[in-house]
């Protein structure tokens, strides 16, 4: 519900319970809908390599429809526009699991195309929801009490994600089979229109909607001759290419490469979500003594490491090896997404923000995802002609052979952002602020 003017101290409380009952009913439904569940199906429908990276493609490319979020957000409130694109989320989620209907009746395009054409619309509602979740967030707390209630509520998030991989982790275990595969999608869209009805409780005052009216152009044309700007969108674009051309082909990799079954690479991405988990304060206390530059691009150098590990990778799948990887591909996936926001709002004035960010991510990764698209596509195609009578973990081999030495020029773009004042290291931020 909008609100003339500031929230009441009852109507401020009564917004938090439903944000943190949000926050767990959306942990239920991330880890039955993430990236690592869409990625398992994909390979269950016996798609090709390219397919399953385009996947990982989408979630950045689909930022293009973010503007989208702010022109609804603009005419009903920021609360309200978000459940209305969760619930168009989890409905393109339903859309995701009907391509186990055409892979059923032997219809591979069409399994395909239905999955592509879901997952870009799940991405983009996602996006498109939290365009307005900071400004949204500061409306229904205090500078006094923020900080604890992004803690809890990230706090309620972890817990629920940890319970339904169990719970996925304990259904799998009896059986993989497709089926049982799409069903889990389907319970994760149940808790995702949950917590959707929930966002739709929650009050907020009518600064968000005028907020959200501000045009987007004139803002965007004063963006491209600030130099700090641009180099973030320029820097984000690269790190943005580095996580699509390694964390979903990781997940490929030890699918396809190693064979193993959809209940260890949930184990694996498990160790994955801890890592993101266990080093995102870490990060944040680095990012504070030498400021979030150096952490940004310590976290890039992460990505380059681990293609370069990938590439001495053993022929045959090992704990030792595979889950302190998957560990700092969250560790870094988390730092430099907390090291890239903790920089924006310490760099860009308040006013400017909400517009400022949606053209960083409309072009970092509108554009990220189009190129990640073409050239993770193209590498896992070139990878398998050129190693097509070797064993099946040579290909990727070379796929992260040849990305590690295209990244590296990128680091160069990260190092060109202008470092912060000391006096403007600090900030309360956690990766799940944007999630």
């Amino acid at each position: 519900m909008i609100i003339d003017g500031p929230l009441s101290e009852s109507r401020m409380r009564r917004s938090q319970r439903f944000y943190a009952l949000y926050n767990f009913f959306n942990g239920l439904s991330y880890m039955c809908l993430g990236e690592t569940i869409i990625i398992l199906l994909a390979v269950k429908l016996n798609c090709p390599d390219y397919v399953v990276s385009t996947l990982g493609a989408l979630v950045f490319f689909s930022f293009i429809l973010l503007p989208t979020g702010k022109l609804l957000a603009s005419r009903i409130g920021a609360a309200s526009s978000q459940a209305v694109f969760w619930a168009l989320r989890n409905t393109a989620a339903l859309i995701v699991a009907s391509s186990a209907i055409w892979h059923y009746y032997g219809n591979t395009s069409g399994a395909i195309a239905t999955l592509l054409s879901g997952a870009f619309l799940f991405y983009g509602c996602r996006a498109a929801g939290v365009v307005m979740i900071q400004p949204l967030i500061g409306n229904i707390t205090t500078d006094s009490n923020r900080a604890s209630i992004l803690a809890s509520t990230a706090a309620l998030f972890y817990v629920a994600s940890f319970i339904a991989l169990i719970g996925i982790c304990f259904v799998l275990r009896y059986s993989e089979k497709l089926s049982v595969l799409t069903g889990v999608i389907v319970v994760g869209s149940l808790f995702g229109y949950t917590s959707a009805f929930l966002l739709k409780c929650i009050d907020e005052s009518s600064s968000l909607r005028d907020s959200a009216r501000q045009p987007l152009l004139p803002s965007w044309r004063q963006a491209i001759h600030n130099q700090t700007l641009m180099r973030q969108i320029y820097s984000s674009l690269v790190i943005n290419l580095a996580v699509i051309l390694t964390i979903p082909v990781s997940m490929l990799t030890i699918k396809r490469g190693y064979g193993i079954s959809d209940r260890d690479a949930l184990l694996f991405s498990l160790a994955q979500l801890a890592g993101s988990i266990s080093l995102s304060k870490f990060a944040a206390r680095i990012a504070q003594v030498l400021g979030p530059r150096k952490v940004l691009m310590g976290a890039y150098l992460a990505f380059i490491l681990m293609a370069v590990i990938w590439v001495i990778s053993p022929d045959s799948a090992s704990t030792i090896f595979l889950a302190p990887l998957f560990f700092i591909l969250g560790g870094a996936h988390v730092a430099q997404s907390n090291s890239a926001t903790h920089y924006f709002l310490q760099s860009t004035p308040v006013k400017q923000q909400v517009n400022a960010s949606i053209l960083i991510y409309v072009c970092s990764g509108g554009i990220g995802g189009l190129i990640g698209l073409v050239v993770s596509g193209g590498l896992l195609q070139l990878a398998a002609k050129l190693t097509d009578l070797r064993p099946d973990i040579c290909r990727y081999r070379l796929y992260f052979a040849l990305v590690a030495i295209i990244l590296i020029p990128g680091f160069w773009v990260v190092k060109r952002l202008i470092p912060l004042p000391t006096d403007k290291r600090r900030a309360r931020i956690t990766w799940h602020d944007f999630f």
